[in-house]
């Protein structure tokens, strides 16, 4: 078991790197072919599509097993990868887009699965930290890369390199993995699961969690590149190096808070990083300068509070499930899509009525304050 959390936690890491190197990028290459403002519709509709698929998960799960189910989706998105890099047209664009936003979300459930077959639930939050930490290092050296190195290339190189990660990543998961026995797989339709799902408090309330963290990250990912590159005038390379720094929290605090999960609870410390994390945001729509060191500091600030609700909701969530409820992460997992399909939709109309691009952050920050009332709502009962 032991030996199995290690390749995953070295799998998340090569599966991250490939993730980290083009996620940053995939808004401004979209809107080398659509306006700006639109880039945003293009990822609710891959979470559309996501979502969809999430649902089928736990079918193929009893059919194939996680291990075969995830050989499937790291192959077919290198291929999505390679064919989004040669991209000529908006449609093609859009399609290949769509493919990969679905089979990173997929693959990362896959991970989930089995991580969580092979962890005990008296480490849960120990095991999700080391995971973590490993996969956002994995964010940190891609971003430390486009400073020092992929920052002077094309975009569609850096697709080129993000494919040949995940080949990688394939490689090591077919030599490895395969050991990893499925459980017996919960029987049940997608509407009772559902149901069930959303009935338990508990799993209702890290959802709402999650969902706010992910519709945090949706905004962040889709518009603050832009914002620094087309209106601030940030370089790719300072850009990198901005994001290096800001995701420095994450390698830092994922480990030590894991532990402190297992120990004391994740009520407080989930109010802590809903705290800093719209207090940091907030302050960013008072930032309209040029400067490398401003923008670092103040990212870096909101990923504290963002790497505390990270560690803290997945801990909560995964010590209230048993492997053979894999339907139930499929659900969880959802909070992503449904966050790039609602906070996209949110940006939109803001644009609309408020043309100033800078306001989001002020919208951004109010919304993170719920989180701080709904981490409230956590009792001792509870953990």
């Amino acid at each position: 078991m032991n030996k199995n959390r290690k390749i995953i936690y070295l799998a998340g890491f090569v599966f991250s790197l490939s993730l980290a190197l083009i996620s940053y990028i995939n808004s401004s290459f979209i809107s080398s072919f659509i306006d700006e403002k639109l880039v945003g519709t293009i990822y609710a509709l891959a979470s559309f599509v996501s979502i969809f698929a999430l649902l089928l998960i736990p079918k193929i799960f009893r059919r194939i097993g996680a291990y075969k189910f995830l050989l499937w989706a790291i192959g077919l998105n290198a291929l999505s990868i390679l064919l989004f890099s040669l991209s000529k047209n908006a449609l093609n664009a859009i399609v290949f887009f769509i493919l990969i936003f679905t089979f990173n979300i997929l693959i990362y459930s896959s991970l989930d699965e089995l991580l969580k077959i092979s962890s005990r639930d008296s480490a849960t939050g120990k095991i999700r930290g080391s995971y973590l930490t490993f996969c956002n290092l994995a964010w940190i050296i891609a971003q430390l890369a486009f400073g020092t190195i992929l920052g002077g290339f094309s975009l569609r190189m850096i697709y080129l390199v993000s494919f040949v990660m995940m080949l990688l990543f394939f490689v090591i998961s077919h030599s490895y993995l395969s050991d990893i026995r499925d459980p017996k797989y919960d029987q049940t339709t997608t509407k009772k699961y559902i149901l069930e799902f959303f009935r338990n408090k508990n799993l209702f309330r890290a959802y709402g969690i999650s969902f706010l963290l992910q519709f945090f990250y949706a905004w962040m990912v889709i518009y603050t590149p832009i914002y620094l590159s087309i209106h601030l005038g940030f370089s790719w390379k300072e850009i990198g190096i901005i994001f290096a720094i800001m995701l420095l929290p994450f390698i830092i605090l994922d480990i030590p808070l894991g532990k402190f999960s297992d120990k004391i609870g994740e009520r407080k410390m989930l109010m802590f990083g809903f705290t800093i994390a719209s207090l940091a945001t907030l302050s960013l729509f008072f930032i309209q300068i040029h400067a490398v060191w401003i923008w670092a500091l103040l990212l870096f600030i909101t990923r504290i509070g963002a790497a505390n609700i990270e560690v803290m909701s997945e801990a909560y969530f995964f010590k209230h499930i048993k492997p053979e409820e894999e339907q139930f992460i499929q659900v969880y997992r959802s909070s992503s899509p449904v966050a790039y399909i609602l906070g996209p939709l949110l940006a939109f109309v803001v644009f609309i009525f408020i043309p100033s691009f800078n306001l989001i952050y002020t919208i951004l920050g109010i919304i993170m304050l719920f989180g701080v009332y709904l981490s409230s709502t956590i009792k001792k009962s509870d953990i």
